[in-house]
């Protein structure tokens, strides 16, 4: 039973760490910066669940970043006395390039980047500004662009706003609210500044974010052998009778072979061949007997011929 009692004590002072933790986690301006870090520590004291803290823990770190001056957190008092001592312009856009780590595959958006933050750097030269001024201006137009230009759906009004809030906690000592870098006269030099370069452009930014560039590809297929053509429909107009082909005139035994026409010279010697073939062994003996009267015939014929022509030779 004691120990039940002691129980109940340390549960009711967890869930009430807990309740104020949460309500503090709803941190959104530089004021809950404080409240939240206190939540924080308590929370750890009674040891509360960890990841609860690490969520605390996360906003926290967003928050002191979110309200914290940025003078001197892109570039340090050193480096800005020794870009405010450069005279080139190729030198300046240098050591601009390195100092906001813009790289040179980043192409157009690199280099409009760049001439934006030169601009801003040759601004602060005209007025004057000391390594302080310099660099919370250089690192307020850089928020003001990366919070900005990117984010889809943003518009000039946002920008303006967001313009304002920075100015203000630039411009007033008040910490830890905020710290009097500039003063009433640069806020109203620079937010006129602002409006005829980064505001009045503002689209012109975006358009860098919002642009498309279409890449077609194919692809080409090398091969060693050639590749087999693919086969094609026929139709029905690509047909031909075989018995009109002359090529094929001699295997279908069909009239091709004469062009298509009827040949009565060649009918006369097919029918003569028809003819002299014998119908049986007697014809055969009887036409090979023919044959040979035939030969002897043409035999004696060309022997007188001869002895003819012999004796007209002798004559003359």
């Amino acid at each position: 039973m004691a120990e039940a009692a002691e129980m109940i004590p340390v549960l009711s002072l967890k869930e009430k760490k807990m309740r104020e933790l949460k309500a503090a986690m709803v941190a959104r301006s530089c004021e809950d910066v404080e409240p939240l870090r206190v939540a924080i520590e308590k929370a750890r004291e009674v040891d509360l669940d960890s990841a609860e803290i690490d969520r605390a823990t996360l906003i926290l770190h967003d928050l002191e970043i979110k309200t914290q001056p940025v003078a001197f957190t892109d570039i340090p008092r050193a480096e800005m006395q020794a870009l405010q001592a450069n005279t080139s312009r190729e030198e300046i856009l240098t050591s601009l390039q390195k100092i906001m780590k813009l790289k040179v595959k980043d192409g157009f958006k690199g280099e409009v980047l760049a001439e934006f933050h030169f601009q801003n750097f040759m601004f602060c030269q005209r007025q004057g500004f000391g390594p302080e001024k310099a660099s919370a201006l250089l690192s307020l137009m850089r928020v003001l662009h990366s919070q900005t230009v990117p984010k889809k759906g943003s518009n000039v009004q946002e920008a303006s706003e967001l313009l304002e809030e920075l100015l203000a906690r630039h411009s007033r000592q008040l910490p830890p609210f905020s710290v009097g870098i500039f003063s009433q006269e640069d806020v109203s030099i620079i937010r006129s500044f602002v409006t005829r370069s980064f505001l009045r452009h503002f689209k012109m930014f975006q358009f860098m974010y919002k642009q498309q560039q279409d890449l077609h590809l194919c692809t080409v297929a090398r091969g060693v052998v050639p590749q087999v053509p693919k086969p094609c429909s026929l139709h029905k107009d690509f047909e031909l009778d075989p018995n009109e082909a002359p090529e094929l005139a001699e295997l279908l035994g069909t009239k091709a072979a004469q062009g298509g026409e009827d040949d009565p010279v060649h009918d006369t010697t097919v029918d003569a061949f028809a003819a002299s073939v014998p119908a049986n062994s007697m014809e055969a003996q009887v036409m090979q007997v023919m044959d040979e009267v035939v030969k002897d015939r043409e035999v004696e014929e060309e022997m007188s011929a001869d002895a003819s022509f012999n004796g007209a030779t002798l004559t003359c």
